[in-house]
């Protein structure tokens, strides 16, 4: 079964959000991923690693509703063509302003090389993909699981909330590169 036109706007998202992280940090020295502009800051490998670590934490999530969502017979979706894009509308002013400690399950490990992370990044999202294409086939808003921040939220709020929470890493991978003493390119 091919996606439906509600989670391939969803998955072009992800997509689009994984893209401009992997631009940011394409060409970084060895030295530019591993600067710290504070002793209590991430390094961009950290950023990576914590990345990488929630993207792993999304595709165990996803299997463990396909298991769910086959257990319970949950039926397809009623809205296939209908746009999930601002199912997440409701949490945006706590998005926005939120700086949130990341869950030790998430947060990032001494001296993982960014290398490492990336190729995490890559597997997990290929195991994220093939599950998606799994779960076109339910109503993925009857999915729910309990998110650190957000509490219960359903499937496709989970899927989006991934390539929303690269994009405000991102963001903060900008913040390092601009921090003064950064390193220059080799």
């Amino acid at each position: 079964m091919g996606l439906t036109k509600k989670l391939q706007e969803i998955a072009d998202a992800i997509t689009a959000d994984r893209e401009a992280l992997l631009e940011a940090v394409s060409s970084l020295s060895e030295a530019q991923f591993d600067y710290k502009p504070a002793p209590d800051q991430w390094a961009i490998s950290d950023i990576l690693h914590h990345l990488a670590l929630a993207d792993e934490g999304s595709g165990r999530l996803t299997s463990m509703m396909l298991k769910k969502a086959a257990e319970m017979n949950i039926p397809p979706d009623p809205a296939p063509d209908a746009s999930a894009l601002d199912c997440l509308d409701e949490f945006a002013e706590v998005l926005r302003t939120t700086r949130a400690q990341a869950p030790d399950i998430v947060a990032p490990r001494l001296d993982v090389p960014a290398q490492e992370s990336l190729a995490k990044l890559t597997a997990s999202r290929a195991r994220l993909m093939a599950n998606i294409e799994r779960l076109a086939e339910y109503d993925l808003s009857r999915l729910t699981y309990p998110h650190p921040f957000l509490g219960n939220i359903n499937l496709y709020q989970w899927l989006l909330i991934g390539g929303r929470h690269e994009s405000r890493h991102t963001a903060q991978i900008g913040r390092v590169k601009a921090t003064e003493n950064f390193p220059k390119a080799d």
